[in-house]
């Protein structure tokens, strides 16, 4: 039980001892930093907790990872029917390093660990979610129709060790390809019918022994969503497990803390992480990014448009409008140690680079802010982190004038006009990107 849960020791002991002592509360919360087990653990207490050799099974605390009884094998694949799923989540870094993992040690493992990356997207999209909005689900039934049919030939119950087979290469990117259509049209929040709805399906009998609703990222909720869960928190249907998840345990209001119980995930040690990379996605230490075992670096680098090519671009893009105005007026001596220090990390032997040509190689990288890729529809977000990244750099670590100070500000606040067009009223990410660098050069 919680034995593919690693470097949680102490939420394995207290969650075993309420289940062993017959004390865990109707409705939790897991709260603590991205990549520290939360999903995990809330998944694996939905199988436990239905489990026919588990505690409400009356069969004590025996129900292993790998028990052969029907619900576990539904729970491991995340078709139980038993589990609801909802709020928003960063599919493309753990799709990204499932593929790459099938791709390089196929086997029962990574088809799990594939098949739940999938269906944790596909879940968002239960008919149970949609009751009485079942138009909504007109785009996004498509796409999980050709999800499911795809992990049919990663069916990891059916996979040997070592297998490789053009069928589950193709079946795999096929798979992947459609979640990135499907992602986009997941809710920035859980809205408020999706929360009628589920309370709807909590107070119908389970398939099994416990119904489970995980609610990710519960604090993002809006009023409305947020006071429908509540009203439902205060008499939970006996029948039903709650478990809200939370990077943000202040952003949560106060009477929604005081109907559940805490469980504080703490950062993951270097020798945990180092041990989840090992384990479960397959990397020695050779592989581990600046040497350093970190889960959520190695996730973000699966992204089509990962961190470093983010940040590369948006330094090539920032030196070409410095340039640009070092070609008109001398820049003050702070822009220009920042001007070397961007040549020198983009590398790319260009030298000084026009802004036509900037913008060119921005949407190259990009293939066009996802227009000739779906794989990089939020290349134009990951984008304008890194710019704003490296304007907090000049900001923190060189000593700027007034002058220079305003003018990096006003590039910041640019930025992030930018991102709210583009958030308010869908504009187009090039025409945005080519906005922002013409005016940040002044042209």
């Amino acid at each position: 039980m919680f034995d593919n849960l690693l470097g949680q020791d102490e939420i394995v002991a207290r969650l075993s001892a309420d289940l062993g002592a017959s004390t865990l509360p109707p409705s939790l919360l897991f709260a603590g930093p991205p990549a520290s087990g939360k999903l995990t653990t809330a998944l694996e207490l939905a199988r436990v907790l239905s489990c026919d050799r588990g505690p409400l099974a009356g069969k004590g605390l025996d129900a292993p990872w790998a028990c052969s009884c029907p619900s576990c094998t539904r729970h491991r694949v995340l078709a139980h029917p038993d589990l609801l799923l909802l709020g928003p989540r960063s599919f493309p870094e753990e799709i990204g390093a499932a593929l790459d993992l099938l791709a390089r040690s196929p086997g029962k493992a990574s088809a799990y660990f594939f098949v739940r990356a999938l269906r944790k997207l596909a879940k968002r999209f239960d008919a149970p979610l949609y009751e009485g909005e079942e138009s909504r689900l007109a785009k996004a039934a498509p796409f999980v129709r050709e999800i499911e049919e795809r992990l049919e030939a990663i069916a990891p119950e059916r996979i040997e060790p070592g297998t490789h087979s053009t069928e589950l290469t193709e079946a795999a990117g096929a798979a992947a390809a459609a979640a990135r259509k499907l992602e986009a049209l997941v809710p920035a929040a859980p809205p408020i019918f999706q929360i009628r709805a589920l309370e709807t399906w909590a107070h119908l009998a389970p398939n099994g022994r416990k119904k489970t609703i995980v609610i990710e990222n519960a604090d993002r909720m809006a009023d409305a969503a947020r006071n429908a869960l509540l009203k439902i928190l205060e008499e939970p249907p006996p029948s039903v497990e709650f478990v809200l998840l939370s990077a943000r345990r202040s952003a949560l209001i106060a009477t929604i803390l005081s109907r559940v119980r805490p469980y504080t995930f703490a950062p993951r040690s270097a020798a945990a992480q180092g041990l989840v990379l090992e384990r479960v996605f397959r990397l020695g230490s050779s592989s581990w990014e600046h040497g350093v075992p970190d889960i959520a670096a190695h996730l973000r680098s699966r992204r089509p448009f990962p961190p470093a090519a983010a940040r590369k671009a948006a330094a090539g893009f920032l030196m070409a409008a410095l340039e640009v105005r070092a070609g008109r007026t001398a820049l003050g001596p702070a822009l220009e140690a920042f001007r070397l220090r961007l040549a020198a990390e983009t590398t790319d032997g260009e030298g000084a680079r026009s802004l036509d040509g900037a913008l060119a190689a921005l949407l190259e990288a990009t293939k066009d802010f996802g227009q000739r890729d779906d794989a990089f529809a939020d290349s134009f977000e990951s984008f304008l982190a890194a710019f704003a990244e490296l304007l907090g750099e000049a900001l923190r670590e060189i000593c700027l004038s007034a002058t220079e100070l305003e003018l990096v500000g006003s590039w910041a606040r640019a930025a992030r006009e930018a991102r709210s067009r583009r958030e308010t009223y869908n504009l187009s990410p090039t025409l945005l990107a080519e906005g922002l660098l013409y005016g940040m050069a002044g042209s």
